[in-house]
């Protein structure tokens, strides 16, 4: 008897499932795409997407999907064109039971405008990706530019400019070692308020603009950066707190656990 109980159970789940399927594919064979909704991540701090953009995007004419039956909107499609932006780190496309086509889109976070020897002009994001500038919009990052040779090309596979560097130790990745000395900048709140420029020299070696101070940061390699930021901060608390911050002309950090100063 239990038997035959759980059997009818069953049947008639199942039988519900098949009737709410049906009458789920029937309805979206009926409804119409109504509606377009942008969701922008971090649309506040950075405005190289914006909804309008999007909605500009999808309505193209005859690319449009307003008024489109909702069952027939390729939304994996939708998605590889918005993510062929270069500013564009994820998107996520589908439609609701109710006729909107949801979009979500997740900016790339710019870190540094590299210019190049070429006087080429692109971004590198927080994931080491390049990204190309904005005609719209332009994002106040630290700016880094000197002997950076390599040439730009939009990275259309998403790779970072540190990809396969222990590979191939003896090709020049300059580029890789300037987006890990940004990251670092960019992560601590006090070094991205002090540093607004990174210059390469024609030695691959780093040097740094201050916004404070009339001194030019002679970083040297990013060997032990952290180290040589970690000391270049103490030398500032306790030497140019008291001395005054236009006193040296220029500060070397390229010796081991010592702060080599040029006077003016």
């Amino acid at each position: 008897m239990k038997i035959f109980k759980n059997i009818v159970i069953w049947t008639f789940l199942i039988a519900y499932l098949i009737a709410i399927m049906s009458f789920v594919n029937d309805r979206c064979n009926r409804v119409l795409c109504n509606d377009i909704k942008v969701y922008v991540v971090d649309g506040e701090n950075n405005a190289f997407v914006t909804q309008d953009d999007m909605k500009d995007l999808l309505n193209k004419p005859g690319n449009t999907v307003l008024g489109s039956p909702i069952n027939i909107i390729n939304t994996k499609e939708i998605e590889e064109i918005i993510q062929k932006n270069s500013a564009v780190k994820k998107a996520d496309v589908y439609v609701t039971i109710n006729g909107d086509l949801r979009v979500d889109v997740d900016q790339r976070n710019p870190i540094v405008r590299v210019i190049n020897r070429k006087n080429q002009s692109y971004y590198i994001d927080d994931d080491g990706t390049k990204m190309s500038l904005s005609r719209k919009y332009s994002s106040h990052v630290l700016v880094a530019n000197g002997h950076i040779i390599e040439h730009f090309e939009i990275n259309k596979s998403n790779v970072s400019v540190c990809e396969n560097k222990e590979e191939n130790p003896k090709k020049n990745y300059v580029v890789c070692d300037l987006f890990v000395l940004s990251k670092f900048i960019y992560d601590d709140e006090f070094w991205r308020s002090q540093i607004e420029q990174i210059y390469v020299n024609e030695a691959n070696e780093f040097e740094l603009i201050p916004r404070v101070g009339a001194h030019l940061i002679l970083f040297g390699s990013i060997d032990n950066y952290e180290r040589k930021f970690r000391n270049l901060k103490i030398f500032y608390e306790q030497g140019l707190n008291n001395i005054g911050w236009n006193k040296y002309e220029k500060i070397n950090l390229k010796f081991d656990n010592q702060i080599v100063c040029t006077k003016k």
